[in-house]
């Protein structure tokens, strides 16, 4: 598979902080998904929060501690990296960027190509200062939106400017699976499409879908297990990739698993430099990078529960992580009984240790979804 040379564009969501950003990128990612199959939303912050505030509200309190980082000096270097694997493997992709002023902005920005100011409704003065740091740095404008509440009295709209740029206005208080905001996003979404460099072929079984995940689509991994056996009985390798649930991913892997017990998986992952990242078959002695990640049980009232903990400062991962997965960290002997995976960390982390519990004889095992509160269960019995 050749890597294209041209760059795909990376848009950065900017303004004051408050101002919408994340709920903006969130409604636009939904839309998205139904035209690209390969774009990313990159955080620009170490916050992380921002998913499970959409789709799990509820989760806000209880996940704070565990995803939550602050910045540290090699922050920004991380954040430039993902910007870079993700313009050099995507389609398109977007920085959700913070709401303060840093000196360290610039430096990230530069990697971008356009950008979205952002701000509240009245209240242009903190969005002007990041269109001219954004306009100095030499990207381009797609749109400038406005964030509203129900009281404003003002609909959701877009419309083309004068000077060619878009504006706009949204809904803040928007929640998942809210449509308020759909009409006027779709004509934002869709200048967004005609931005897109044209995809690489797919290098992977795609497990995006438009439609949500159901625990039913777990068997035939959603109608794709035929061509995950395919792949395994045929050429002993299977890469999986597309957004979708961390369990539709372990729904894949089981699938390659109950082809061949030895087949090399990869999961494809944009933010790493080298795309895929191997889920090795059994965990070998050797150096793991240190202060990267802990894994720790715990007691559930019908399971046992595997968690993992960053323990980095900002909760990035560094690329040194993925390529030294066959020496993660021992998780010692499972306790009897169903096991659930939980915590923020990549898809990859939960392959591996699912793979490895199923090899230590783990035959219940599932993963924790935040969405739905509750563990949903891949393997059950074998």
């Amino acid at each position: 598979m050749t890597h294209q040379t041209a760059s795909a564009p990376c848009i950065a969501v900017v303004g004051p902080a408050n101002a919408g950003k994340t709920t903006l990128l969130h409604q636009l990612d939904c839309l998205l998904q139904r035209e690209l199959k390969a774009f990313l939303v990159i955080p620009g912050n170490p916050d992380h929060g921002g998913r499970y505030v959409h789709y799990a509200p509820h989760q806000r309190e209880a996940l704070k501690s565990h995803v939550k980082g602050s910045w540290t000096e090699s922050t920004a270097s991380h954040i430039r990296d993902s910007i870079d694997c993700g313009r050099r493997n995507l389609e398109l992709s977007f920085l959700d960027f913070g709401g303060k002023h840093d000196p360290a902005n610039r430096s990230m920005l530069e990697k971008c190509s356009h950008y979205i100011v952002v701000s509240r409704l009245g209240d242009d003065s903190g969005g002007a200062s990041w269109d001219a740091l954004c306009r100095e740095t030499g990207l381009e404008r797609v749109a400038w939106v406005r964030s509203i509440g129900p009281e404003a009295g003002v609909e959701p709209f877009a419309a083309q400017a004068a000077d060619g740029h878009w504006t706009g206005a949204f809904r803040y208080d928007a929640v998942a699976g809210d449509t308020v905001n759909d009409t006027a996003l779709a004509v934002l979404s869709a200048e967004l499409v005609k931005l897109r460099r044209a995809p690489d072929s797919i290098p992977y079984v795609d497990l995006h879908d438009v439609e949500r995940w159901e625990e039913a689509d777990i068997p035939d991994v959603r109608g794709r297990a035929a061509a995950i056996r395919e792949m395994v009985e045929r050429t002993g390798v299977v890469v999986l990739g597309g957004v979708a649930p961390v369990w539709a991913y372990l729904a894949g892997l089981r699938c390659a698993l109950l082809a061949d017990p030895e087949a090399r998986v990869f999961f494809f992952d944009p933010k790493q430099p080298d795309r895929l990242v191997e889920i090795p078959a059994r965990r070998t002695a050797g150096d793991f990078p240190p202060d990267m990640i802990e894994i720790r049980w715990t007691s559930l009232p019908n399971s046992a529960q595997l968690e993992f903990h960053l323990t980095t400062k900002d909760r990035f991962l560094s690329p040194a992580t993925a390529k030294s997965l066959r020496h993660a960290p021992d998780f010692g002997v499972p306790p009897p009984g169903p096991v659930c995976l939980w915590g923020l960390s990549p898809t990859w982390i939960y392959g591996t240790y699912a793979r490895w519990l199923l090899r230590a004889g783990v035959t219940r095992l599932g993963s924790f979804d935040a969405g739905l509160g509750r563990a949903v269960e891949v393997w059950a019995g074998g």
